[in-house]
């Protein structure tokens, strides 16, 4: 019976699904009609006055209820062979051998049974290739671009392995903030959540940190502009080979604060206590930057000095092992291709964890890619790398009219896809193709840009950077915008006005722009902070709307060269925190820009915060580092 009615080779399984359902739908009709006829048989024998009666009304019960008995089990074997159909691991036959497509016969365990595909998140990808339009067409500003590749410029390069970042949720592989605003959308200075009920901040812990002379007159104090700490889970077989101090490397689920700063240290703290987690490490040129982790997990840092020392040594790139603190390699002051003598690596490099390469640019106008060939075996306990000869661009356009001043990239990049973006002192924006380091498009910004920019991919699958520049060279106003990363084409422009010239202390935007994450109350907010602004040592905070631009709150304080930082609660709710020049810590209502706390922190706060889960780590001039419970 199995094989003559369930052998249907020429339907899809989708077909004998149909077909065996509606054969279960008709058994079952007719189960409950022949049952009913066989009760009413049986009520009408047990009525029934006479013997021979009731004899013949039992002789029609009994086949009645053969039929009964039979529908049932038929419709049990549909039921059955249905639900095979739908889990097709039950179909697989219990014998040792199965048959192959052609009929012959193999092992069971080589037959892989067929599964559902998992669901993977997809990563949003730009709509159409970048390019440039009439209104970002690099001839606009006459830019010289070029490339150079093993020491010689060249007409046009093919990168032999292809760059693609991923999105900027998946750029760090361990949990933890990996550079300047974290990631490589820039998004990513917040990492989890806080319990925010009291609405309060409390200093848990402080550590001192030094100065170190400058190049001329004075010393570089405490941390600085942009100067955000770097913070870490490691892995316990990482945790294992690194040189920390046995209480750190005994603490589970140790979560440990890498802290470069202008003393020329770079610092190691426990995130919960602020104990020192290992020795600081002295390299002796002050760092302004916030450097970077490497995103595979590995324990690399690489940061940048943002001046000389007093005996004329030149800023560079380092890249330092943190499995003994040891300097592996350090490069950047060469002077045969700068156009630019000044060659401070103030911007938080990136890397392209597949293709192993380090994306820098410098201020002396290069954009470096290095191929790093990175050794690494956690196991062993080693690492080794040995960097080839970088790939890098340099440019010039008509705006760069002294070009020993206004040449040169002191913001971090973004980088989506194999697409580069960043924006010079003098108020062009670029978007650079990293695997043919051609030009795609320019954007005239109208001023020197000093914050990082920030991308995001709106509901309608399209990528926008937002940024804002500081006040160098137009008359007492900056300017914000909404720029098509595929295009370059402004989206939207924000003047705002009433900003004190001071060639000392910047004003306009120093601070890099707080994008509102999607699903929480910021969603929808671009917020900037205008320093000096309407007046020398006052600041103005304003949240935008992203897709207009218009002004939803603003809030008038101490100026602030600090960056925002969110804090998001659980439940979707989103606070802003901001230092500013005074050394105010504010906890700001995301929604309206109303203060619910405020903390000194004894001195000036240029340096930008992070916040992992509901500790937030920042550092000041007045030489400290503070950790800063928020609840």
């Amino acid at each position: 019976m199995n094989n003559l009615f369930f052998q249907v080779p020429m339907l899809s399984t989708s077909a004998v699904q149909q077909t065996l359902s509606s054969a279960v739908t008709l058994f079952i009709v007719l189960l409950c009609v022949v049952a009913l006829l066989a009760i009413v048989l049986e009520i009408m024998r047990l009525r029934s006055p006479s013997r021979s009666q009731r004899k013949t009304l039992r002789l029609l019960t009994i086949p009645v209820y053969l039929v009964v008995v039979t529908v049932l089990v038929f419709t049990i074997l549909c039921s059955n062979r249905l639900n095979n159909l739908d889990n097709p691991q039950l179909n697989q036959p219990s014998s040792s051998q199965q048959s192959s497509p052609d009929g012959s016969s193999v092992p069971s365990s080589s037959v892989v049974p067929p599964t559902t595909a998992p669901t993977v998140p997809t990563t949003p990808s730009l709509p159409a290739t970048p390019h440039k339009t009439e209104n970002s067409d690099p001839k606009n500003w006459n830019v010289k671009w070029e490339i150079n590749v093993n020491g010689s410029f060249v007409d046009s390069y093919n990168r032999a392995e292809a760059i693609e970042f991923g999105s900027g949720d998946s750029y760090f592989s361990l949990p933890g903030i990996a550079g300047f605003r974290g990631n490589n959308y820039r998004t990513g200075a917040t990492y989890g959540t806080a319990n925010v009920t009291n609405k309060k901040l409390t200093a848990v812990w402080e550590q001192t940190i030094s100065a170190l002379p400058k190049s001329g007159d004075g010393a570089w104090t405490g941390a600085g502009w942009t100067g955000q700490p770097l913070v870490v889970q490691w892995d316990e077989e990482t945790k294992a080979i690194m040189n920390l101090k046995p209480e750190a490397k005994a603490k589970k689920d140790l979560v440990e604060v890498i802290y470069a700063t202008l003393d020329g240290h770079i610092y190691f703290y426990d995130l919960e206590t602020g104990e020192y987690t290992r020795d600081p490490l002295f390299v002796g040129m002050a760092f302004k930057g916030a450097g970077a982790l490497d995103p595979r997990g590995y324990p690399i840092m690489y940061v940048g000095s943002g001046d000389r020392t007093r005996e004329q040594k030149q800023p560079r790139m380092y890249i330092i092992s943190l499995i003994d603190c040891s300097i592996m390699y350090e490069y950047g002051y060469e002077k045969e291709f700068n156009i630019r003598s000044w060659r401070a690596f103030d911007s938080s490099p990136l890397v392209d964890a597949e293709t192993d390469t380090l994306i820098w640019p410098g201020e002396n106008g290069l954009i470096y890619t290095i191929k790093l060939n990175t050794n690494y075996d956690k196991a062993a306990g080693t690492l080794s790398i040995d960097p080839d000869k970088p790939v890098f661009n340099r440019y010039m356009t008509d705006l760069n009219t002294n070009p020993s001043n206004d040449l040169g990239f002191e913001n971090s990049a973004i980088i989506v896809e194999n697409y580069l973006y960043v924006g010079d002192n003098r108020g062009t924006y670029f978007c650079v193709d990293l695997n043919t380091m051609e030009l795609v498009w320019a954007q005239e910004i109208k001023d020197d840009l000093n914050a990082t920019a920030v991308f995001e991919w709106s509901d309608d699958g399209q990528g926008y950077i937002y940024l804002g520049t500081s006040m160098e060279y137009s008359d007492g106003t900056c300017y914000m915008y909404k720029l098509n990363a595929v295009t370059g084409e402004i989206v939207w422009e924000v003047s705002w006005g009433d900003i004190v010239y001071n060639k000392n202390v910047s004003g306009g935007i120093l601070s890099s722009p707080l994008l509102g994450q999607k699903g929480t109350e910021l969603e929808g907010m671009i917020i900037f902070h205008v320093a000096k602004s309407p007046s020398e040592y006052e600041g103005t905070t304003i949240a935008l709307d992203t897709d207009t631009g218009e002004v939803i709150w603003q809030k008038n304080m101490k100026y602030c060269w600090s960056s925002p930082v969110a804090v998001y609660s659980e439940d979707g709710n989103a606070y802003v925190i901001l230092f500013d020049s005074v050394g105010n810590c504010h906890l700001l209502d995301g929604q309206t820009g109303s203060t619910l706390d405020t903390i000194n922190v004894g001195s000036n706060v240029e340096a930008s915060p992070v916040v992992f889960n509901d500790m937030l780590i920042i550092g000041t001039r007045g030489q400290k580092v503070y950790g800063i419970k928020i609840s």
